[in-house]
């Protein structure tokens, strides 16, 4: 009796590589779009630390 692999033997690699390759493309877009944003709460966000734990 011979062996032989399914027919769609690596297709869960192939849909693992296109979510992690349209995550990938997502996370781009999203902070091209939000970065100055974002940066600009983040360092709001690290004023108001620095403040309330006395920090230079």
């Amino acid at each position: 009796m011979s062996w032989r692999r399914p027919l769609f033997a690596g297709q869960g690699l192939v849909e693992y590589g296109l979510i992690l390759a349209l995550t990938l493309l997502m996370t781009v877009l999203i902070l091209s779009v939000l970065g100055g944003t974002l940066a600009d709460v983040l360092a709001a966000i690290g004023n108001a630390i620095d403040s309330a734990t006395g920090g230079n």
